[in-house]
């Protein structure tokens, strides 16, 4: 199979929500299961024939004998002869030194193999070996390099990278699949009480570094490789719930879980677990929607002001026509949107929202409207826009003002006649959906001034609100500090309040971010806070003229405490912990830096 047929199966899987399932195999018995059982990837490692002759999966972080023959022959006469339709992946050992990149990415083409991945990788080796290993110049770099050198014959392309660094390598140069590694095949699992923190975390990272990545490559098809750990289903249903991956590979885990059964069922509970989570999903979502509607409940505030546009959206989230909600930034647009939304008959289905400052220009139109396979360089599938896949619910047009008139003209057409036609197609496709819009500009005055299409306008604003800035309700900020408190307490697992004397500056102050300024601050203060107060020392410079010193409190010497406990801490982490260095970059002996440590209850725990 060449690259673009790969590619093409694979975006079409991921389009119906179904799970990419990768299996890393050792013999030819094993592949054929993996494929009766759904696989899309099969792949040839090392650690597959040393599981086979019952080795632990650990002794492949290092070739025992010359890790590319052994791999090439049992793929060859074994895995190739058997697997059809699913693409077969080389392992390859990129430190080799006798390996000339080129002649071996052209022999393994030749002999039938489909793809490559950088396995052994160094990835999983840490220590002082691994700092010798990238000392010398054998490390990751040549894992990147042989991955350019594939990609460049155009060979389709598996990559396993562990931190965000190396995951930002094969991202430049270009991988079609980058698989993130946690090293759960070598590392101890978690006791059970500490396994949904350890998950927490883990989703964290994955979130962080596919940001990253996508940034570079956008199209890059993301994945995460595991171990025995995602028996346990939850594990990797929250995956598929919290991040953007789309598949898993698997090794030691499709050998561990069929026990009492096959590499076939493994694998056909992997591939169908995803679907099975989205089923879920959906049930649940309902289940919440018809239990009792949340959206009203979460537009907080007993102000008069507040008390109005409750009665409001109360009146408007069931009829039919377009809203247009104006506000200055940080006074909840959005949560208004959402609120008419839930509150509406068209909760059940989708609430599609669309940052229309945020989508750069020349990608707009396909995002709004959706492309056909082929519409452009670059389209190798079909596209479903924000608008088709918001069909029976709420389009939501974040920032309107900043749409192009060009795109505007099209966006007439879909809210005035209910059809719009694909980027590159020819069916029109008629859809029922309600358009919420919001912007922070004023929209007549644009409209006035040309840079806003008076009939657009007019069918946006049927119905309109503008909402008050904070400082017009100021009552209601005791409400909104309880609220958001609670929220960032249960986030970082403390329990910090106010004092009264900050309260009071709060009742003072102007915000001119509105409840957006006010939730930062609040962030702000319980993470620098002592004493699980936020006092003076942890607001912002603003607020000075808005509070009454104290004459017992030192304030500068406890804002000079928390500066140096910041700066103490960022040096620790800089430096992973090591107190030596830390001491000699801050200039003081190690038993001071101890002494400091234990004044401040820092601690590597």
């Amino acid at each position: 199979m060449d690259r673009s047929e790969i590619l093409s199966k694979l975006r079409e899987s991921i389009g119906k929500k179904d799970p990419i399932i990768g299996v890393s195999i050792g013999n030819g018995r094993s592949a054929k299961q993996a494929m009766a059982g759904g696989a899309d990837l099969v792949a040839t490692l090392n650690a597959g024939r040393f599981r086979m002759c019952g080795v632990e999966s650990t002794a492949s972080l290092m070739p025992y004998i010359n890790c590319n023959d052994l791999v090439y022959d049992f793929g060859t006469t074994e895995v190739i002869p058997r697997v059809k339709d699913i693409p077969v992946i080389f392992g390859a050992l990129a430190q080799d030194p006798s390996l000339d990149f080129n002649e071996f990415i052209d022999k393994i083409m030749s002999s039938g193999f489909d793809g490559i991945n950088n396995f052994p990788t160094v990835s999983l080796i840490d220590g002082q070996f691994r700092e010798a290993l990238e000392e010398s110049n054998n490390g990751y770099i040549h894992e990147v390099n042989l991955m350019k050198a594939a990609k460049e014959k155009d060979l389709f392309t598996v990559a396993f990278a562990v931190s965000m660094d190396e995951a930002i390598q094969m991202a430049k140069v270009g991988v079609d699949v980058l698989c993130l590694h946690f090293g759960w095949t070598y590392i101890t699992r978690p006791p059970e009480s500490e396994i949904e923190k350890y998950v927490d975390n883990l989703i964290h990272r994955t979130n962080s570094v596919f940001a990253e990545v996508k940034k570079i490559k956008p199209d890059i098809i993301t994945m995460i490789y595991g171990g025995a750990i995602v028996q346990n289903r939850k594990v990797i249903k929250r995956f598929y719930q919290e991040t953007d991956i789309v598949g898993y590979f698997g090794g030691s885990v499709f050998d561990t879980i069929p026990v009492q059964g096959s590499m076939k069922s493994a694998t056909e509970l992997f591939k169908n677990m995803n679907r099975v989570s989205l089923l879920e999903m959906e049930n649940e979502n309902l289940k919440k929607l018809l239990k009792k509607r949340e959206g009203i409940k979460s537009v907080l505030g007993e102000s008069q002001e507040i008390q109005e546009l409750v009665s409001w959206i109360k009146k408007v989230s069931n009829h039919e026509a377009n809203i247009l909600v104006e506000g200055e930034s940080g006074t909840g647009k959005d949560l208004v949107v959402r609120a008419i939304h839930y509150d509406s008959d068209r909760a059940a289905y989708p609430l599609k929202k669309v940052n229309c400052a945020s989508i750069p220009r020349a990608m707009i139109e396909t995002e709004l409207f959706g492309h056909e396979k082929g519409a452009f360089s670059g389209a190798e599938t079909k596209h479903i826009g924000r608008i088709e896949s918001a069909n029976h619910g709420t389009l939501f047009l974040d920032n309107v003002s900043e749409l192009d008139l060009d795109v505007q003209a099209k966006l007439l057409r879909v809210i005035q006649d209910g059809e719009f036609e694909r980027v590159g197609g020819s069916e029109t496709i008629k859809l029922d959906v309600r358009v919420v819009s919001t912007t922070s500009r004023d929209l007549k005055q644009e409209m006035m001034e040309g840079r806003f299409r008076e009939d657009l306008y007019y069918l946006l604003t049927v119905l309109n609100r503008k909402l008050p800035p904070l400082r017009a309700h100021k009552e209601d900020i005791p409400i909104y500090v309880n609220a958001f408190l609670e929220q960032i307490n249960d986030r970082h697992h403390v329990q910090v309040d106010i004092a009264d004397t900050v309260m009071n500056a709060f009742m003072g102050y102007e915000w001119p971010g509105n409840v957006r300024e006010l939730k930062n601050v609040l962030e702000r203060g319980v993470i620098l806070c002592e004493q699980n107060q936020i006092d003076l020392t942890c607001l912002p410079g603003s607020f000075g003229d808005y509070i009454k010193l104290d004459d017992s409190v030192n304030y500068i010497k406890n804002s000079s405490m928390l500066i140096e406990k910041e700066l103490i801490m960022s040096e620790l982490l800089k430096n992973n912990w090591n107190q030596t260095k830390v001491a000699e970059k801050l200039n003081i002996t190690r038993r001071t830096l101890y002494n400091k440590l234990k004044k401040y209850g820092i601690s590597k725990k």
